[in-house]
């Protein structure tokens, strides 16, 4: 049996304690009765042995118990710990079941305003394109092919906007594979070739719905510009890893323009602004006769503070 043990057991073993004291009472007894007997002239003096045994016991009866008041004080405290784990790992698992409540109900209310931010986006974009499609239609000159095209434009940011909402756990591949989808028809009846030059790319934390929405934006108004505006033959959209960021290009061999002209143009603008909430950096080259080139960086890793600054500012 270990040390600990004997502790633990000591208080309900410890005879020897009850045995040394009642032993030197019995001899203190037999002390007084000696003393008594001298006194009365019944003998000369005490057994000196019999002084040395009561000594002897007492010394020993006071030794046990201290000890077995101590063996006791410490099986309680074994007792008191052992109780005190206990409440402990019960507070500990009903404090992880409360973090994981709150866990939940945080991402659900990220995911709520995430898709408010999103319905937000598109009561701007789209609503603004329904209710110039409807203009155009009660204009009376708008023909089909011109209701045709603004009608497939909206379709398009309603597309996007659910895309959006999907699951990505990171993977910007995806978001920039769903978008390459969306715009194929356009891209190829524009007769405008693509090159896809995506590398596998790593993970991208906190890829959040609003932060999907805002990249998508940016490489649609890239594309579109591109190819309305460009007259370009070939359209390059390729992404990599570059020291700890993601970076992603859309560049084509158009006209090209003067971007010193055009920094204050809304598109431009927009663009600059949607790469600044999410944390990301964006720059934008071009010269006449040269074409254009996009370039957007955005984190691996983006930081809460972007994250807070993204979620407080309306899209």
């Amino acid at each position: 049996m270990n040390l600990t043990a004997h502790i633990r057991y000591a208080p309900r073993s410890l005879v020897m304690t009850r045995i040394a004291a009642a032993s030197a009472l019995l001899l203190f007894g037999v002390l007084l009765l000696s003393e008594a007997a001298r006194a009365f002239g019944y003998t000369d003096s005490a057994p000196r042995v019999l002084r040395a045994t009561f000594v002897l016991f007492t010394i020993f009866a006071a030794g046990a118990a201290v000890i077995e008041y101590y063996m006791a004080a410490t099986s309680e405290l074994q007792r008191l710990n052992s109780e005190l784990e206990r409440r402990i790992a019960e507070k500990s698992e009903e404090i992880k079941i409360t973090y994981a409540r709150v866990e939940e109900a945080q991402r659900e209310w990220t995911l709520v305003s995430e898709r408010q931010r999103i319905l937000a986006d598109m009561h701007d974009g789209v609503g603004a394109s329904l209710v110039g499609l409807l203009r155009h239609v009660q204009s009376g000159g708008a023909d089909r092919a011109s209701i045709e095209r603004r009608v497939q434009e909206v379709l398009q940011e309603m597309r996007i906007a659910v895309d959006a909402l999907q699951p990505r756990d990171g993977d910007l591949a995806a978001v920039l594979g769903a978008l390459r989808y969306r715009l194929d028809d356009i891209i190829r009846s524009s007769g405008v070739h693509l090159a896809w030059e995506v590398e596998e790319l790593p993970k991208v934390g906190d890829l959040k719905p609003s932060t999907v929405f805002a990249l998508q934006r940016i490489m649609l108004e890239a594309i579109t510009n591109a190819l309305k505006h460009s007259g370009a033959q070939l359209l390059r959209l390729s992404a990599r890893a570059c020291n700890g960021d993601v970076e992603v290009r859309v560049e084509d061999n158009g006209r090209g323009f003067d971007t010193s002209h055009h920094a204050s143009g809304v598109g431009l603008v927009n663009m600059r602004e949607r790469a600044h909430r999410i944390g990301a950096r964006i720059s934008i080259q071009s010269h006449p006769g040269k074409g254009t080139t996009v370039r957007l960086s955005l984190p691996r890793a983006q930081g809460r503070a972007a994250a807070q600054d993204a979620a407080q500012k309306p899209v």
